[in-house]
């Protein structure tokens, strides 16, 4: 894995590892893993089929809480 693209976003494999080993990182994970995982497998699979807005429109409602948002802007100043 060299580098990720989904929806215009270049992600490098540091970049991944960087957020999925942070503490904020984890904590996000745990919020979009609330029910067992069902959403995040849905978006997965729907980035596979190339289905990004899909993905997005799966995520949004957990992204957009304000525990996701105050992670997400801390994982964006590191």
């Amino acid at each position: 894995m060299s580098d990720l693209n989904i929806s215009g976003f270049r992600f490098s494999e540091a970049d991944v590892k960087k957020v999925l080993t942070s503490p904020e990182g984890k904590k996000l994970l745990q919020l979009l893993s609330q029910d067992g995982g069902k959403a995040l497998r849905q978006a997965a699979d729907a980035l596979k089929n190339g289905q990004s807005r899909t993905a997005q429109q799966i995520l949004s409602p957990i992204m957009e809480s304000e525990a996701a948002a105050g992670l997400i802007k801390k994982l964006n100043q590191e």
